[in-house]
């Protein structure tokens, strides 16, 4: 291992790796805004970032690929640099570029469960003839771990609504439009056609949430029947299991057969 270390060149090495991760840092915890603005340039697709991160994930590894060559390593540093190597591949050019993508559908799915709640909480404000930006206020107030993302976009909705001097609900629909959750732009953009024409908003809300209902439910027991045949083939495959070795327990005579092969 100490070769390792007093391998020529290995200090400048030390530091291209350094600046390597921190420059993949600062991609990775920059500030993000908080919606799209129309004419700024678009942020990177998926097969974009994915393109990024292959190339810097191969001029990485191949930065400690060269890195042993040249040092002419045996042993343990050659085995540890080849798995540094490897691990840098696949974080930087698979994890990496993929961590935005999942981030943002796992938040879609979590938006989508929880719309319907919201549009409840709406109604039942709307009802109370309480104005839009104080029920988008008071929806703050929840303390619901669950309710935290959709918490998060409503704050958002409030702030670029202050900044842009929109209209609540048309500040709600600019701020989930880019959190891909589709059914939660459709209630956002009913909502805000319905402040803008001032038409009722009680019967969108109604239709939008019958609706999105009975396609989370439909969805509910699509999951139930796949984890039912799951469970039905763990236990089929754990009853032939079984049987197998009981089987194999009488045809062996209780293990007779081993322990004389073994005698």
């Amino acid at each position: 291992m100490e070769a390792l270390f007093l391998t020529p060149g290995f200090a400048y090495f030390l530091a291209a790796l350094g600046a390597s991760l921190m420059v993949g840092l600062g991609l990775v915890i920059r500030p993000r805004p908080l919606v799209a603005v129309a004419g700024e340039s678009p942020r990177l697709n998926p097969t974009m970032r994915l393109v990024a991160g292959q190339l810097a994930a191969i001029a990485l590894a191949g930065l400690l690929v060269t890195s042993i060559i040249a040092a002419d390593l045996r042993g343990g540093p050659r085995v540890l640099l080849g798995a540094l190597a490897i691990a840098a591949y696949l974080g930087v050019g698979i994890i990496l570029p993929r961590r935005e993508q999942l981030r943002r559908e796992r938040e879609a799915v979590a938006l989508r469960r929880i719309t319907p709640g919201l549009i409840g909480f709406i109604r039942v404000g709307m009802g109370s003839f309480e104005a839009p930006s104080a029920i988008l206020q008071r929806y703050l107030s929840q303390s619901s771990p669950r309710l935290a993302p959709m918490r998060d976009l409503v704050h958002t909705a409030l702030v670029v609504g202050q900044e842009r001097r929109l209209r609540p609900f048309a500040a709600l629909a600019l701020a989930a439009r880019p959190r891909g959750c589709r059914e939660l732009s459709d209630v956002a953009e009913a909502l805000a056609q319905s402040e803008s024409e001032g038409s009722p908003i009680e019967t969108v809300l109604a239709a939008q949430q019958a609706t999105l209902e009975l396609i989370l439910q439909s969805e509910f027991k699509r999951m139930l029947r796949r984890r039912t045949m799951y469970l039905l083939l763990m236990v089929a495959i754990a009853l032939v299991v079984g049987i197998l070795i009981n089987l194999l327990w009488i045809m062996t005579g209780g293990g007779s057969v081993f322990s004389q092969l073994g005698s």
